[in-house]
């Protein structure tokens, strides 16, 4: 079976990142045949004998036939200098440990955005336990669920038992080590007996819940891995009171739900099916217009937070693949390509006091990469990295660790890519932003000053024959990225589409919003004309 799957070699990627993770080592990548970017989880190291590669490559091959929305899609194994990976769709906004963790990022997290962020997680769950045999992910966490364009959740790095159980061996080996703070998502019978169950996939859940809600790290106050792990395995949960739950809709079946999903007896515990009805029901009590306004806001609140912190400009470097000596130091002497090297800032980790900072190699042509300081593996499909500084050609990695549950997405790229040259969003952008019109440079012309001062004409008049046409002609012009125009479609409802529409095409400058003016303008009966008309702009 495992011949099924497609196989990649280092030749077919382009354009790698390469970082070292608190759950392995990952790689962002462009595939060329593909012609996409693909994310590289790798599994195993030089020293993994033919019996692991085969297991590791069955259960790649079981994981190919699944098929869920909510399910992370595996692309193929990637095996090349010793090393095995999974290779998987890359992911442009992060992991959920980003989203919950990353308060410069994202300041607010919208509630009803909140819970269908854990519906579609228990969804997924739901999906994998109800296969017969049941499949079983043994580490749910924030950093192993990624988030779409759209801010939809899919589960990563499932079905994986060999791979997980080495994994969980070596942590409890190496227990003062920080980056094994993520075993604090097991539940008591996995870290005293190593029992594994669909009961304790749901207490993972249950401390993922509260994670997301409380948007703190668990037991923050104990000193050591060791003492947690204790209090743990004695009954202690995660607090629930309002300095951890805020107040939110619902607040009392969320905490219910959680107290019932960590329940220390695994037999108390509900299923995965139970949580997405409980969830579901919740969910449904929310306009749906709620949670795409939410998503509006957060996407300029993130975007104002990246362009206030723009990096200095890009530096060639010529180098090649022996820029992956970090882990593969065979002969790769010769460079073959220039690559962009984004200089960055150091980032600080929001977990304990005394992390260490991770070290990522940057290897990229995107030019927002380097926003805050961060790696542009933003959202790797693996999410799960530290913070990081920039290595030079030849550098040696330390063993720097992570803690858990922190920034563990792969730095920050805006969740919508742009291509090099393509305008980015203006740098001024107020604190308000999420609620304000964009100004900036772009803005200062004669129709972007209409685009802002006609905003509620446009946004009345607008419908959805006259906003498909303009986005039609704005791509005809090749005025609109794919990825904006994919953005703007992705709306539920025409109010947030036309105002994701005017947004973008300010940040584009004054030609976009020239062709959003005439188009609107030339329209029989254009309430937009006829207030030009009346209050000239100048």
């Amino acid at each position: 079976m495992s011949n099924l799957v497609p196989v990649i070699s280092q030749k077919d990627l382009d354009n790698i990142s390469l970082s070292q993770t608190g759950s392995g080592i990952s790689l962002k990548a462009f595939h060329m045949a593909w012609n996409t970017d693909v994310s590289v989880k790798l599994l195993s190291n030089q020293t993994a004998g033919e019996r692991d590669f085969r297991a590791l490559l069955q259960e790649a091959a079981n994981m190919q036939r699944l098929q869920c929305n909510h399910l992370l899609p595996l692309l193929g194994i990637c095996q090349f200098q010793g090393f095995l990976g999974v290779a998987t769709t890359w992911m442009h906004n992060g992991s959920l440990s980003l989203l919950i963790h990353d308060h410069e990022l994202y300041p607010d997290l919208p509630v009803p955005l909140s819970i269908r962020i854990l519906s579609d997680v228990a969804t997924g769950l739901s999906y994998l336990h109800s296969l017969e045999p049941p499949i079983l992910h043994h580490s749910l966490k924030p950093s192993n669920v990624l988030l779409d364009l759209e801010y939809r959740a899919k589960i990563s790095d499932f079905g994986q038992p060999t791979w997980r159980k080495q994994q969980l061996r070596a942590a409890l080996h190496n227990c003062n080590n920080s980056s094994c703070w993520d075993l604090l998502c097991l539940s008591p019978e996995i870290l005293q007996r190593g029992q594994f169950s669909q009961e304790g996939d749901v207490y993972s859940f249950g401390m993922m819940c509260w994670e997301l809600l409380s948007r703190q790290k668990p037991l923050t106050g104990k000193k050591t891995l060791l003492r947690a792990i204790t209090a743990i395995c004695n009954g202690l949960r995660p607090g629930i009171e309002a300095a951890f739950i805020p107040n939110v809709p619902h607040r009392n079946r969320l905490v219910q739900l959680m107290l019932l999903c960590w329940h220390q007896e695994p037999h108390f515990r509900p299923s995965a099916a139970e949580c997405v009805a409980f969830l579901k029901d919740i969910l449904g009590t929310f306009p749906k217009e709620m949670i795409s306004d939410g998503i509006y806001n957060l996407i300029h609140a993130k975007e104002c937070a990246i362009n206030a912190a723009k990096g200095p400009v890009s530096h060639l470097l010529e180098t090649g693949t022996r820029n992956l000596e970090i882990i593969c130091p065979q002969n790769n002497n010769v460079p073959n390509k220039e690559i962009v090297l984004k200089p960055q800032s150091l980032s600080r980790e929001t977990g304990n006091p005394g992390n260490k900072l991770n070290q990522t190699l940057l290897v990229s042509n995107t030019p927002r990469d380097a926003a805050l300081g961060r790696d542009p593996s933003t959202g790797a499909s693996n999410g799960s990295s530290s913070p990081s500084i920039v290595l030079p050609p030849h550098s040696k990695t330390s063993n720097n660790k992570t803690r858990p549950f922190g920034n563990e997405s792969k730095g920050h790229q805006p969740p919508f890519p742009q291509t090099v040259g393509e305008p980015a969003y203006p740098k001024n952008c107020p604190n308000s932003c999420p609620n304000s019109t964009l100004i900036g440079p772009a803005c200062k012309e004669k129709n972007c000053s209409i685009l802002t001062l006609e905003r509620e004409t446009i946004l009345s008049s607008m419908t959805d024959g006259r906003l498909n046409h303009l986005l039609d002609v704005l791509r005809a012009k090749q005025l609109l990225p794919r990825a904006d125009y994919e953005m703007i479609t992705s709306y539920p409802t025409l109010t947030v589409r036309t105002r994701a529409l005017i947004d973008t095409c300010l940040s584009l400058g004054e030609q976009a919003a020239e062709t959003v003016v005439t188009v609107l303008s030339s329209s029989k009966g254009s309430l937009l004309l006829r207030r030009l008309q009346t209050n000239p702009v100048n």
